[in-house]
């Protein structure tokens, strides 16, 4: 690349350019992460109605399905540098190995969800959870059972449809599916083929998951972006890469979801208006999390698709925007959980009834703590995605996975109990657990993006390659 052309690169249309262009992905990709969450609201709100004890239950049961969820995310992620990475080289064979060994993946994770889901009644009994919490907890986990491999096989073919750049159809589908599952919710609830509350709202979260998959699945035909060869056979798998970069990723993941759920166990022993309160509080932290996810999804993809084509200097802009405004939005959130945490809670609870006062109070303690965790999870996220985008996948991301566990959980059992802070305690944990997350990631972030190759007549004397 000659200086003028450098020069060029580094002009403020090339700036406002690539701005535009990861607000555009990146604000589809954040409202579709955004209505995803509709349906566990919905959930979290329909168990609300049958009572404490299911709404405790919803809540547990949730954090352990989100925990295998977003495992499956995570490793599945491998999947997008290498397909953006494929199909920015033009490599179209390499691209339709990978969506087949996506597939597969997604597949075996499927079934292997399916199965340690079934055995979790077993273990909250052995947890010594609250009898009428188990009971609830039981009807709901049986329920959804087929739901989880049809839910998983989805996560990869949205993945491809990201990486393809094909954007058209993920809100659409989204939008379609939590409307499916609000009505079906109505239309089954009140004791309709004499089916529980519990019981009828498991059964249509499974069914909204194999509609979706369907959606998915046509979108992904139809799609004019997703590689040829990909029902060929002979084409290949490409399993190894994507799990090379998905593997690290998916235990970060694992380990991070293990702090919420390990902490909703930890609630659990201080009663079930603590739980709920919890399980509130958690919910919107994930639906504020999902605006930094869309960002750093975008940002993923659009990185390695510019890693390759070799185009370091647009990727070097690439990177300082998504995480100037992956900060941004994640401060301007922070701000709304901080001073509207009372809304929140009431709008989640849907009533204000003296029964519920318990868990109001225990909710908006929580939240202050939670906004300060969403400001320093967004920035982890921004910054582990652009890393995976790169391909760097270095073995400090495993310490922070044991910071998860023992910064997190083991803060959150010290200030807990022997401190005696209760459930405010086991919130600290988990904060603690982020800031020194984000202090590793940032030492990791900087050296990566030193190592960016850089163009004629910048900065000499850097280095040229990424190690």
């Amino acid at each position: 690349m000659s200086c003028s052309e450098s020069a060029r690169d580094q002009s403020p249309a090339a700036w406002r350019q690539e701005a535009r262009h990861l607000g555009r992905s990146g604000t589809i990709l954040a409202v579709n992460q955004l209505a995803q969450l509709a349906i566990p609201f919905v959930t979290v709100t329909m168990t609300g109605q049958l009572g404490v004890a299911p709404l405790a239950a919803g809540g547990v049961v949730g954090s352990i399905g989100l925990l295998l969820f977003i495992t499956a995310l995570g490793v599945m992620q491998g999947l997008i540098p290498q397909l953006s990475a494929s199909l920015g080289a033009k490599d179209l064979q390499a691209a339709a190995r990978t969506v087949r060994g996506g597939l597969v993946i997604a597949v075996a994770m499927g079934l292997g969800a399916t199965v340690i889901m079934a055995g979790v009644p077993w273990c909250l009994a052995r947890a010594g959870q609250d009898p009428a919490v188990l009971a609830e907890a039981r009807r709901f986990i049986h329920a959804l059972l087929p739901g989880y491999l049809p839910g998983i096989v989805a996560i990869a073919l949205r993945f491809f449809l990201i990486a393809a750049n094909d954007l058209r159809w993920l809100n659409a589908i989204i939008i379609a599916g939590t409307a499916f599952n609000l009505a079906s919710n109505l239309f089954l609830a009140g004791g309709r083929f004499g089916l529980d509350g519990m019981t009828a709202i498991g059964i249509t979260i499974a069914m909204t998951n194999w509609l979706m998959l369907g959606l998915l699945m046509t979108a992904a035909a139809r799609s004019r972006h997703v590689p040829p060869g990909v029902l060929n056979r002979h084409t290949g798998l490409a399993m190894r890469e994507a799990l090379r970069l998905g593997i690290p990723v998916g235990a970060i993941f694992f380990t991070e979801t293990l702090l919420f759920t390990g902490s909703s166990v930890l609630m659990g022993t201080f009663g079930k208006a603590a739980l709920a309160a919890h399980g509130i509080v958690l919910l919107w932290l994930n639906i504020a999390l999902m605006i930094p996810i869309g960002i750093s999804q975008a940002a993923m993809a659009r990185v390695a698709a510019l890693m390759g084509q070799r185009d370091f200097a647009t990727l070097r802009q690439a990177v300082l925007v998504s995480l100037v405004i992956g900060f941004a939005l994640s401060i301007a959130i922070g701000i709304v959980l901080m001073i509207g945490s009372s809304g929140l809670v009431l709008l989640t609870l849907g009533t204000n009834s003296a029964a519920d006062q318990e868990v109001i109070t225990a909710a908006r303690g929580f939240f202050r703590l939670c906004a300060i965790t969403q400001l320093l999870s967004g920035l982890v996220i921004v910054m582990a995605s652009i890393l995976r985008g790169l391909r760097d996948t270095n073995s400090v991301l495993w310490f922070v996975m044991l910071i998860y566990w023992g910064a997190g959980l083991g803060g959150a059992v010290l200030f807990a109990f022997p401190l005696g802070l209760g459930g405010t305690g086991v919130w600290l944990g988990i904060t603690l657990a982020f800031v020194f997350a984000v202090t590793l990631l940032t030492v990791r972030f900087g050296r990566a993006i030193s190592r960016l190759p850089r163009p004629v007549g910048t900065a000499p004397g850097t280095a040229t390659s990424l190690s």
